[in-house]
Order: structure tokens, then C-alpha cells, then sequence
């Protein structure tokens, strides 16, 4: 074991020189240059002959300053490729990072889109549709590129993130749900039930299942959504457990006020749908936003009303439902506004680009397009390579994106157009259990503050969920003073959570508030909903014999979890597992490791342990279980935002770590370096408190050695540094 009462920092250090940035590949004030190299001399008309067929050329890939050979390339997108002006060479590109090797990345992601700014002038629609969008839902992030072929300048592009599992790893705690893709259709199938799978689906990932099995679960949703009963709480909470209802109204909203042309709400395609593996539910997700910011007045209800669409047609048909649109919309259109938003990002991405668009010779739009894009008036599409209008499915009219978005949000704001959006719900402030980290048992109440509005309070209710294994339930909140909620009619609303607090059990939970107005328009608190409820965090209690004391979630010789015995006696891993967010699962068994020792730790890694011992330079006496997430030896691999479960014999929660930059804002990502923490941050679950590794750190850091393609990670596996903790007993154990 590598366990030390004293450590001597290391006298000299080796450069590091790491894969991935602090922002990673979609950093939005990044623009890197993609060099690509074919050796064919007819490589274009390989490309394009391979279009149809979606078949790779090989080609070799700089950026950087690091070469990755054997990626495959080919020409992608539909109207964007098919509808280029005559002799264009501005197409975009798929870049497929394993072609050959099947463990090439490029920081991280396997698949790369480069786009080629169709029917925008001025490169930044689609990135900053993007990035909004990834704020409120699971979304494709994207910033601008630079792509040079045999040399040649081949212009600016929108670097956009492939929509698979490296994307949703960063809003779940599992990518290998059912993933299935809706390709673009002008009649698109739009989740409305068909015995047989329509043509426009493609199953991506299986979940686990069989392909035919997987197509059959797929059906039956769309069964679900178009037939099945929504006449009571009951019914609704059903077609919950099968459709995240809230989650799923975000995309719907942010779609329309956009004008996404390319998506459900408009076509009925172009869309994703992925059943988180944890509750079991089915997100709908956008997956194209090359066409958007382009029409004013679209209606907030439009297509409600065609059945082909079901989730639009029968899913907001349910009053309540169409009141969170209503209301989730009112959040959304908050930012709405020129100068109060999205000025400072549209000339921000212009001045990184300007120069480099200039200097495009490639582009399919002129520079003076470029200019004029981004103003007040609708500007004439101009081909950018003959300087003559363009006509056809690239040309045409296109309004200028401040013109958009003040366009865009007076049509909204206009209450004779849209009552149902300007009607707002009660206040709600002051949201607040009566203990937000209750010892295990403890009877908790919920209160919050909520001030009438148009139409006064009709009902006031706290979604929550102490399962998330499950969709959320609901509680009638009462202002009586019997409830947790202070004086009886002193506008404060309380009700009792009827649940025991079994030791590390965590909460979710977000209230609705609900006006007696004609529309009984809503308003939640957090605004978000669902997508970033409150937590009740019951505490563990002092019986922590095991501590997670180190990890990352994703690294170059495999993620890794490392746990020390911090008792003064030996323990038998007997019965012991190691979980996921996915606490339903069996998780992952540390009996193989037999015993830990007082301060001797245990690291368990999806790497094979021989290998991982040998990246490291791990001694016989350091315990290591390989295969994490291996089907057939259990236990879930780790994502950017997950959770850490550490249970005993008898199934208590011994210590549990929740993490993730997204979701704990301006904490650490444990990619590639470790994750450590003050001794006195061990076994509380506070992720704020923890640090990256870095060579020669107090935690005894070093390198490891290098992969193939010469990179390294950081961090201290295997070693707990006993003295960091010393006369800090916290836990009790001396």
C-alpha cells in the first residue's frame, strides 16, 4: 500500500502537457484551425461521390499541433450540401475520429461536425442557438472553426457537438439509454403511433435491449404518447413515468421561440428522444439547428392543433401541461433582448471570426452579407463567389439577426396577440425546507412565500421525488399554520414531506404555484422546474469506517474511484458495492479485494487492473478492481455530472460524493486530473471543496505514464496522505 504518515514533495517534475483544455473542444472563445490532409489527388470527388452512401475517406487531422492520423471524413448534411450554388466547394464535414483506431479522440470526442454556415451569412445562428439552448436542456454545444485542406484556406465553420453519448454524459448519469434518432422529414412521423417503425427513425442505441426489442419499446411509447388516457392525476403521472413531461415542454418552448424550422414543433422531425436508464423516462431533445432565428411570428400554439404531432396535440392539450409551456416560455423569453443579452454575445463571436470570414474565399454568402447579418434590416443572400443574388434553396431573403430578435420578442410581448403568455402566475419567493441536511428520520417541512397576482392563488403545490428512480409526485401546500408555514393566511405555504430519511437520501423538489385567473397560469420556483430542482440532502450520520477519497470520471488510462479504510480496524469488503446516480442497479462488488487495512485504500477503475497498475506505476500492495461497468462484473461507468454511492454489507450508505461542473457551477471537472479533497471535506458530500490534482500537491500527485498517443493524467491513486488528516478526527476515528 502507498500510504504515508509524512510525504516529501517530489524534487523535480516532469512538464505535463495535457489532452483536453479547461473548456474542452467547444470552449465559445476558442477558434481552432482544423488542418486536414488527403493523400488522394481527387479527394473532392471522392467525397462527393461517397456522399450518398455516407462512406469516410481517410484523411489525417491537425489541430493543435497534435496529429491524429486515419480519420475518417466525408461530406454531411442534406439541403446544406444538395442546395450549395453551382461550383461551391462550401460543404460540411464529418470527421470520425475512430474510423481506424477505435480509441482516437479529439480531446474527448470521437465524432466532429463541421458546418458550413448554411443560409448564414454570418457563421453564429447556429452556434449561439446552441449554446442558449444548452443552458435550459440537453443540447449540443458549438463555437466557430477554421478548416484548411491540403493546405488550402477552406473558410470558417460552426463546430457543432455530435448530439450522441459524449453530450448526454453531460445532463445524465447514463448515455446508454434508448437513443433513437428522427431524421428530417417534411411530414415528419412526430411520435404518433405506427404498428411498424417508421422509416424516419433510426434506433442509435438500444439501451441494452436487442435491436427488435428496442424498436418494440420505442412503438409502444409512441402508443403511449398518442393514445393512452389523460383524464386525471393519475393518468397523467402515468404518461410522466414515460415521457418526461417538463423536461420535454423546455424543448418545445425554446423551439418555437427560436423558430427552430428544422424540429418538432414545426415539421415533426429532426429530433431526438433518449430514455434516461435511471427513471426510465423519455426526454424529447433537439438535434438540428441550422435554420433558425428566421421568422418573427410564429405562433406560441403552433401545430397544437395537428394530430400528427401528438406531444403538441394531446400532451399540451392537458391544461395544466400547457400552462408549464406557458410558463416555462415566459422564463425563456426573459432573454429575449438585444441589448440586454444577446448583443454582447453576437459581436463577441463576430469579432473572433470577422477577419477570418474576409478571408474566405470559400464561403457561400459575401462579406458584405456578413456585415449586414447581424443588423436591423433583411438583407439580399449574395453568392459569395460570383458576388450575383442568390435564388434557390440558399438564397433569397434573410432578416438580420438583431431584426430577429427584436422582431421576435415585440410579437411575443404583444398581450392582445398573446393573452395566455402575458398573463403571468403568483409570486413565489423564499423557498425553504425547514432543514436542508435533516439527520436520517427527521420529520421535514417545505415552505415558501407566494403573493397573488391576476386572478389570486388557487393552488399552491410541492413537486418532489425521493426516488430517482421515479417521476414526481405531488402534495397540496397549505397556509393554516399547522404546516411548517409560520401564521394561518400569512401568504406562506408549508407542507411535511411524508417520508423517512433513510441515511443519505436525497430529495428533489420545486413548487407550482397556480392562479384563478381564465387561464390558471402557473409559476414554479426554481423556474426551471425539473430541469434544476432543490435538494434535501439527509446527512449519513457518523458511521463512515470508508471514505471516497479520490476520483475522476474520465481519463486517459481509465476513470477510477479510490476509498480508504479511515478506521482503526480492518474491514471486510464482504457484501460491499460501489454505485452510480443508478441506485437501483446491483453496482459494482468490492469483495474480490478481500480486507482493507487502517488507511489502506482500494482504487476500482474500468481499466483492467494489470493495466492500470502498470500506467501508474502501482506497487503488488496497492488493491485495484478492474472492469467497472464491464457487463458481466457490474457497476455503471461515471459521467461529467454523476454520483458516487458507497454501500456496506447491509445496505447502508456508507459515503456518497455528487458531482459535476454543470450541475454544481464553478466546481471542479475531474477529466483526465483527479479530483481531491481537504481532510475535512471527506464523507460530506460538499464538491465545492474539492480540488483538481496537480504534480507535487499535498495529495502526492504525479503523472501517470503515457498512452500511445502521448498523453498523460494527474492524480494520486492508490496513496492517501495520512498526515494532511492528522488531529482532524471529524469522523470519530483516531
Amino acid at each position: 500500500m502507498r500510504t504515508l504518515k509524512t510525504f516529501c514533495l517530489l524534487a523535480a517534475l516532469l512538464a505535463f502537457s495535457g489532452a483536453v483544455s479547461a473548456q474542452g473542444l467547444y470552449d465559445p472563445n476558442v477558434v481552432r484551425t482544423f488542418n486536414i490532409t488527403f493523400t488522394q489527388p481527387n479527394w473532392e470527388a471522392l467525397l462527393r461521390q461517397n456522399y450518398a452512401a455516407e462512406i469516410d475517406l481517410a484523411g489525417t487531422l491537425v489541430v493543435d499541433g497534435q496529429t491524429y492520423l486515419n480519420v475518417g471524413i466525408r461530406i454531411r448534411g442534406n439541403t446544406s450540401f444538395t442546395g450549395l450554388p453551382a461550383n461551391s466547394q462550401k460543404f460540411s464535414l464529418k470527421l470520425e475520429m475512430d474510423f481506424v483506431d477505435p480509441n482516437q479522440t479529439l480531446m474527448g470526442f470521437d465524432t466532429i461536425n463541421l458546418n458550413n454556415g448554411w443560409r448564414d451569412p454570418t457563421f453564429t445562428r447556429e452556434v449561439e442557438f446552441s449554446n442558449f439552448l444548452a443552458q435550459f436542456v440537453p443540447n449540443p454545444r458549438a463555437n466557430s472553426a477554421i478548416v484548411r485542406i491540403n493546405g488550402a484556406n477552406w473558410g470558417v465553420y460552426n463546430n457543432v457537438q455530435q448530439p450522441d453519448k459524449g453530450m448526454l454524459r453531460g445532463y445524465f448519469s447514463s448515455a446508454d439509454g434508448l437513443r433513437v434518432r428522427c431524421a428530417n422529414n417534411p411530414i415528419g412521423p412526430g411520435l404518433n403511433f405506427s404498428p411498424t417503425l417508421n422509416s424516419s427513425y433510426e434506433i442509435q442505441e438500444t439501451g441494452g435491449l436487442t435491436l427488435p426489442q428496442a424498436t418494440a419499446q420505442f412503438i409502444e411509447l409512441t402508443r403511449i404518447i398518442t393514445q393512452d388516457a389523460l383524464g386525471n392525476e393519475t393518468q397523467m403521472r402515468q404518461m410522466d413515468r414515460a415521457l418526461a413531461i417538463d423536461p420535454s415542454i423546455w424543448t418545445l418552448v425554446l423551439e418555437n421561440m427560436l423558430t427552430d424550422d428544422d424540429s418538432y414543433i414545426n415539421k415533426g422531425c429532426d429530433f431526438l428522444t433518449y430514455r434516461d436508464p435511471l427513471d426510465g423516462r423519455t426526454h424529447l431533445l433537439q438535434r438540428d439547428a441550422n435554420e433558425t432565428w428566421t421568422q418573427t411570428n410564429w405562433a406560441i400554439n403552433r401545430n397544437f392543433s395537428q394530430a400528427s404531432k401528438p406531444v403538441l396535440s394531446r400532451i399540451l392539450a392537458v391544461p395544466e401541461w400547457r400552462q408549464r409551456y406557458m410558463a416555462h416560455y415566459r422564463v425563456a423569453m426573459a432573454d429575449l433582448n438585444w441589448a440586454n443579452y444577446f448583443q454582447s454575445r453576437f459581436e463577441a463571436r463576430r469579432a473572433l471570426i470577422e477577419a477570418a470570414v474576409a478571408a474566405d474565399t470559400k464561403k457561400i454568402y459575401s462579406t458584405q452579407n456578413f456585415v449586414d447579418g447581424f443588423g436591423s434590416n433583411t438583407i439580399q443572400l449574395v453568392n459569395g463567389l460570383t458576388g450575383q443574388n442568390l435564388g434557390g434553396l440558399a438564397g433569397g431573403s434573410l432578416a438580420g439577426i438583431r431584426q430577429f430578435i427584436d422582431g421576435r420578442a415585440a410579437f411575443l410581448a404583444n398581450a392582445a396577440t398573446n393573452p395566455e403568455l402575458a398573463v403571468t402566475g403568483p409570486s413565489i419567493t423564499s423557498l425553504q425546507p425547514s432543514n436542508a441536511t435533516p439527520a436520517p428520520n427527521s420529520t421535514v417541512f417545505v415552505a415558501v412565500n407566494v403573493a397573488a397576482n391576476i386572478g389570486g392563488i388557487s393552488r399552491v403545490e410541492l413537486f418532489y421525488r425521493p426516488n430517482r428512480a421515479d417521476a414526481y409526485q405531488r402534495l397540496l401546500m397549505q397556509d393554516d399554520g399547522l404546516s411548517g408555514d409560520g401564521a394561518a393566511a400569512d401568504g406562506r405555504y408549508g407542507v411535511r414531506l411524508p417520508i423517512a430519511g433513510v441515511p443519505g437520501l436525497r430529495v428533489q423538489y420545486y413548487v407550482m404555484a397556480s392562479a384563478g385567473n381564465g387561464f390558471n397560469s402557473l409559476r414554479f420556483l426554481p423556474a426551471l422546474a425539473e430541469r434544476a430542482p432543490l435538494e434535501i440532502v439527509f446527512n449519513l450520520g457518523s458511521n463512515q469506517p470508508l471514505q471516497i477519497t479520490e476520483f475522476v470520471y474520465s481519463a486517459n488510462h481509465g476513470e477510477y474511484v479510490e476509498i480508504t479504510n479511515r478506521s482503526a480496524q480492518t474491514i471486510d469488503l464482504t457484501g460491499w458495492v460501489l454505485k452510480d446516480d443508478q441506485i437501483g442497479l446491483p453496482g459494482f462488488a468490492l469483495a474480490p479485494a478481500g480486507t482493507l487495512a487502517p488507511n489502506q485504500t482500494l482504487i476500482i477503475t474500468e481499466s483492467l487492473a494489470a493495466a492500470f497498475r502498470s500506467a501508474w506505476n502501482l506497487g503488488a500492495g496497492v488493491k485495484i478492481l478492474g472492469q467497472l461497468g464491464v457487463v458481466g462484473v457490474g457497476g455503471a461507468n461515471y459521467g461529467r455530472s454523476d454520483q458516487i454511492h458507497l454501500y456496506d454489507s447491509t445496505g447502508t450508505l456508507i459515503d456518497r460524493l455528487a458531482f459535476g461542473d454543470q450541475t454544481f457551477p464553478g466546481t471542479i471537472r475531474a477529466q483526465n486530473f483527479s479530483g481531491q479533497a481537504p481532510c475535512a471535506a471527506l464523507g460530506e458530500d460538499t464538491i465545492a471543496a474539492w480540488v483538481l490534482s496537480s504534480v507535487g500537491d499535498i495529495y502526492g500527485s504525479v503523472q501517470s505514464n503515457p498512452t500511445i498517443a502521448n498523453v498523460r493524467d494527474v492524480g494520486s491513486p492508490g496513496l492517501f496522505v495520512v498526515s494532511n488528516c492528522d488531529g482532524i478526527f471529524a469522523n470519530g476515528f483516531e
